[in-house]
């Protein structure tokens, strides 16, 4: 039965990929039916959603619209993105990079990290590394708390909201010195709050970080009265002090208007 299930639910997916003009070839369930990947024009995606409109194009187009809004990389550009989450922009960046350029992708989630180290494996990505590991102000083993309704909800807060783990904690300087990190030129990172603790990384005289995006999540202070979650103005003001200007969005969509945006004076 388990198996006729996944049949009829690939059926009915590729039946909507067709109808919206799209093919997919394949469908795989994981985690007991949590997540999704999805193969799509030769790209495998994944996502805790059941749909028929996840895409490449529209994948690349968000990616652009947020996370690469003011930098975009370069061929043979160093990638770190924090949260990489499912892979999602990853994915991007590594056709962005090229054969010539590395993207560093960390996740703190060990449920969410397997289905990164799939989807990179299976879109067999030389210039993409992986890393189960949570970017902490100090070195030792964390607590991530794995939110039961999304892995989006995950977070250091120490507010139980699922199953808990435990793994490996860094500074973001020492994992780049331990990976021979010198320049990043496109930091992203979002991490539900624990943006708060990279703040030493950019004042590491021995690390270059070129342009940062990185996702901030006063709204969800604001919806949820955790003072973990209110950051913008701590990065910003990091980010000044160790000279980046700064930017945010104005779309009226909080969740992409928390963004900070920054970039090394003169670089």
């Amino acid at each position: 039965m388990k198996i006729k299930n996944k049949t009829v639910l690939g059926l009915i997916c590729k039946l909507g990929y067709w109808r919206n003009k799209q093919n997919l070839s394949s469908l795989k369930i994981a985690s007991n039916g949590r997540f999704y990947i999805y193969n799509v024009g030769g790209l495998h995606i994944a996502s805790e959603a059941f749909n028929w409109y996840l895409t490449p194009a529209l994948l690349e187009q968000e990616v652009r619209k947020i996370s690469c809004r003011y930098y975009t990389p370069q061929e043979g550009d160093t990638v770190v993105d924090i949260g990489a989450g499912l892979g999602e922009e990853c994915t991007i960046y590594a056709g962005m990079v090229g054969t010539k350029g590395t993207v560093y992708a960390i996740e703190a989630n060990p449920v969410v990290f397997n289905i990164l180290h799939t989807v990179v494996e299976l879109n067999k990505f030389d210039n993409v590394k992986t890393f189960n590991l949570a970017l902490n102000h100090t070195a030792g083993r964390v607590k991530i708390d794995d939110a039961a309704l999304s892995y989006l909800s995950s977070s250091l807060d120490n507010e139980y909201k699922g199953v808990e783990y435990k793994v490996e904690g860094l500074p973001l300087e020492s994992f780049c010195t331990i990976h021979g990190i010198k320049v990043i030129n496109l930091l992203k990172v979002n991490i539900e709050g624990a943006e708060r603790f990279l703040s030493s990384a950019f004042a590491d005289e021995n690390l270059f970080i070129v342009n940062a995006a990185i996702a901030c999540h006063d709204f969800r202070f604001d919806n949820e009265g955790n003072d973990f979650f209110r950051t913008k103005q701590l990065v910003t003001d990091y980010l000044q002090a160790n000279g980046y200007e700064t930017w945010s969005q104005q779309t009226g969509k909080k969740y992409i208007d928390d963004w900070v945006y920054g970039r090394k004076a003169g670089a």
